[in-house]
């Protein structure tokens, strides 16, 4: 049993920085995920906003975007909960750059060009677990709008 945590322990440790900017992006990603499936419909302008999001924020090409998005499918129908992605977020983030995230997560719910009461209530309970304010949360959505 030891010697398995040891292997697995080396595992983790030989490629941190690689294994962090997944973990980062795969939370980013599971998120906006989440913004657009929260109202049930799995809408292509919303797809699309999350690409492009995606693609200015870790600079990934159209196939890295796609596998990301399809790994964060996944672990978005495996997650008992929020706190798994936003945790990674706070960590990886600071408040500044958390406020552009939660624009970005705004805007994956405006590119369909309705926010669904359900998607709203989603986006202020990220905003409230990656630690930001309430003001932070209209700023984000302003900025949202505003793009």
């Amino acid at each position: 049993m030891i010697k398995k945590l040891k292997q697995m322990w080396k595992q983790a440790a030989a490629s941190p920085q690689e294994k962090k900017q997944h973990d980062v992006s795969l939370a980013v990603a599971a998120l906006m995920v989440e913004v657009m499936r929260m109202d049930g419909h799995l809408e292509s302008s919303e797809r699309s906003e999350i690409v492009l999001a995606l693609a200015r924020r870790f600079g990934l090409d159209q196939v890295e975007i796609h596998d990301l998005i399809e790994n964060a499918l996944q672990e978005v129908e495996q997650a008992l909960d929020l706190h798994q992605f936003t945790s990674v977020v706070v960590k990886g983030f600071s408040t500044r750059e958390r406020i552009v995230i939660l624009s970005e997560l705004w805007g994956v719910a405006m590119a369909d060009g309705f926010v669904d009461p359900y998607e709203e209530q989603l986006i202020r309970r990220m905003a409230d677990l990656m630690g930001l304010h309430h003001a932070q949360f209209i700023e984000a959505k302003v900025a949202a709008g505003a793009a």
